[in-house]
């Protein structure tokens, strides 16, 4: 007879992969800690989730929806995260006023959820693919600004290189900070709008 999977078993190994995560990082963390932190064997665990990738990603899923919400909400459902960035307003003015209900939404969802973002920020497979998305929206925006082909090989290297500066700017003040939620939006607004201010600037053609 099968046995019956509990939902209160469940929430344990999850509660106990979350401090797991955070104690070790990631990549390090282990599915056999885990399972000893549950209280269960390792292929008990099994049983429940199949993989690392699949704990975090039921961790921290309902949280990457909210980013998605915010992102689509924010921009009149021109941009989320299952878009290419082709609906972002060109107009420099109009993404600043993005920018700043980007900054406190994301500080806000931070402060209810710190312990699911900090894990999505994370090398994840969600933090993977959102990483990947916001270099995708990038590539749009640096190829209207140097008047490359998006298809080229460099402008995929740049936007990559924002992303992940970007993303782990963005990272470090939010484990770091000691401000109050206010002042760490005004942070998180003013670490953008420099990025912002490097992209509106006239850029040198690569050829």
């Amino acid at each position: 007879m099968a046995q019956v999977l509990k939902d209160s078993v469940r929430d344990t190994i999850l509660k106990n992969a979350g401090e797991e995560f955070l104690e070790q990082g990631y990549e390090k963390a282990s599915m056999r800690s885990i399972a000893q932190k549950s209280k269960m064997t390792v292929g008990n665990l099994y049983r429940y989730f199949k993989s690392k990738d699949e704990l975090s990603d039921t961790i921290v899923s309902p949280t990457y929806l909210l980013l998605n919400s915010m992102i689509d909400k924010i921009t009149g459902g021109k941009l989320n995260m299952h878009s290419d960035g082709s609906g972002l307003p060109e107009d420099p003015e109009e993404l600043r006023g993005m920018l700043s209900s980007v900054s406190e939404g994301l500080v806000d969802i931070y402060t209810d959820h710190r312990t699911e973002v900090n894990i999505l920020m994370m090398g994840t497979a969600v933090n993977k693919r959102l990483t990947a998305w916001f270099s995708a929206v990038l590539a749009r925006m640096i190829s209207k600004s140097i008047g490359c082909p998006i298809s080229d090989s460099r402008i995929e290297l740049l936007s990559i290189s924002y992303a992940e500066s970007i993303c782990g700017g963005i990272r470090t003040m939010l484990r770091n900070s000691q401000e109050s939620s206010e002042s760490l939006k005004k942070l998180v607004l003013i670490y953008l709008n420099s990025y912002l201010n490097m992209l509106s600037q006239e850029i040198p053609a690569l050829d």
